[in-house]
């Protein structure tokens, strides 16, 4: 790579480093160079191109001719053509000079710091969207069997058998875990999608230029304002980070049980498309991306811990450190929105063996704490010494008669029903459980219904969003066009 870099060294030199007289060094060049991974934000910075060019002649820094002519020359401009420069950013305004001296003045009014700033926030923006529509995929799937599984299941705690609860139950556990998570991509979105182009290096420029405008034809909901500010912050940047990383925690607790239920526990049949056999053993099905799915969390929480520990002290405004934050955005992004998709092709192929769980749900006297409410309520003995003759009954070998054995020696004489313990069983104990968010089946029907109006309105709002940032650069395109030049047929990022 290093000979790559020196065969364009000229272009680099003449563009950068007028103010230096000896070539930088080869490694260096080496090392300091993003380019590789600059094809992430390669479309942004097209786009950001476009609306500072013409941004530059709505404040009549450029003309109609010298408008036209950079807009044609970003137009030819072709990712694989970009080797040997030290950024995607130089890279481009390079090329762009090759073609017509008016890109020359491309960089009028602007920064790599803004241009940079501008160009992250871009790709953000929509990667956060397209996760967050991926997420009420997830979400819709797991509504889905949350509806159709109602079965009775065993509870877990320190995973132990605990209580009998409901399948559907607790799949709507698993929606309000991840539905947090969607409201955290939503909030970053928001707090992402601020334009910084028009702060320069940190100081703003005397130019005078619209950067409203310019805000408007990117799609943002509005600006950095204060010029240092949005060339020195990187927080949505860790933020970003911190969403994906959070809806990876949330995954990687799903996958876990899948990983457990499919093995000793015997709860789901593991769909074919999501699993693996022995490279030697014959028998086996093996629930491998489950198990990358909750490896990929540990992945997340290295790039959160990364991008954090390089902005922790950073002085005000720009530093280079910022450059290494990049990638890990970059990757994190994309391995959310992949292991998004990747859990919601699996749960929704997903085949839950209802006759085993139903069967366990009564494993490891589960009736436990009913029965001892049971005593609070028909013999008005005090929780804790209910607790305690339940917990000896059940230490000393349950039976009916030990439980009033026990219950005497707590200075309670107890008659009890033979029918009591069939009471007790977890169909009736599950469907007595009629607060709020438990577990009867109206209640779980009535926050299942509850879940499904909500969706709909954060579905809502996310297409909106996708839609407003669609026209907007709709409203771009059809502005360069003004000139003659038409990028509607650009692939998008």
């Amino acid at each position: 790579m290093a000979e790559r870099l020196n065969i364009h060294y000229l272009k680099l030199f003449f563009m950068l480093r007028s103010r230096l007289k000896k070539e930088m060094d080869r490694l260096a060049l080496e090392f300091s160079s993003s380019i590789t991974h600059d094809e992430n934000i390669f479309y942004y910075d097209i786009l950001v191109d476009i609306a500072h060019v013409l941004t530059l002649r709505k404040s009549g820094y450029l003309t109609d001719d010298e408008t036209r002519e950079i807009l044609k020359a970003l137009k030819e401009i072709d990712y694989s053509r970009l080797k040997g420069y030290e950024d995607v950013h130089e890279a481009i305004e390079s090329e762009v000079t090759k073609i017509t001296k008016a890109g020359l003045k491309m960089h009028t009014a602007r920064s790599r710091n803004d241009e940079v700033a501008t160009c992250l926030r871009l790709f953000a923006r929509d990667n956060l969207l397209y996760l967050a529509e991926g997420i009420i995929r997830l979400l819709e799937t797991i509504l889905k069997l949350a509806k159709e599984n109602n079965c009775i299941m065993p509870g877990f705690t320190h995973l132990q058998y605990a209580q009998p609860t409901r399948l559907s139950h607790h799949l709507i556990a698993y929606y309000d875990m991840i539905n947090r998570d969607l409201d955290r991509v939503v909030e970053a979105y928001f707090r992402v999608n601020k334009c910084p182009l028009g702060s320069a290096a940190f100081a703003s420029t005397s130019y005078k230029i619209d950067r409203y405008y310019s805000a408007k034809l990117l799609g943002f909901n509005s600006l950095v304002e204060n010029s240092e500010d949005a060339v020195a912050s990187r927080d949505f940047l860790i933020e970003s980070v911190f969403v994906c990383t959070s809806l990876m925690l949330s995954l990687s607790r799903i996958a876990e049980e899948i990983v457990l239920w499919s093995s000793e526990f015997d709860f789901v049949d593991l769909p074919d498309e999501f699993a693996s056999t022995s490279s030697i053993m014959p028998q086996k099905k093996n629930p491998d991306i489950a198990e990358l799915v909750r490896a990929n969390s540990g992945r997340l929480i290295g790039n959160l811990t990364a991008v954090m520990s390089v902005y922790k002290a950073l002085p005000f405004s720009y530093n280079r450190d910022f450059q290494e934050m990049n990638e890990v955005l970059y990757d994190s992004l994309k391995r959310a929105r992949t292991a998004v998709e990747v859990m919601n092709g699996m749960l929704s192929k997903i085949k839950f063996k209802e006759d085993v769980m139903k069967e366990k749900a009564n494993k490891g006297f589960s009736f436990a704490t009913d029965l001892a409410d049971f005593l609070v309520k028909n013999f008005k003995i005090p929780f804790r010494i209910a607790h305690r003759i339940v917990g000896n009954s059940i230490a000393e070998g349950f039976s009916v008669e030990k439980l009033k054995e026990v219950a005497r020696r707590y200075g309670y004489e107890i008659e009890l029903d033979k029918n009591v313990l069939e009471s007790l069983e977890a169909e009736k104990i599950v469907e007595k459980r009629r607060v709020i968010g438990g577990t009867s089946l109206n209640e779980v029907n009535r926050m299942i219904k509850e879940r499904e109006r909500d969706l709909k309105i954060k579905k809502y709002l996310i297409k909106r969003e996708l839609k407003r940032i669609k026209r907007a650069i709709e409203s771009l395109y059809n502005e360069a066009k003004r000139f003659g030049v038409d990028f509607h047929d650009r692939e998008e990022g």
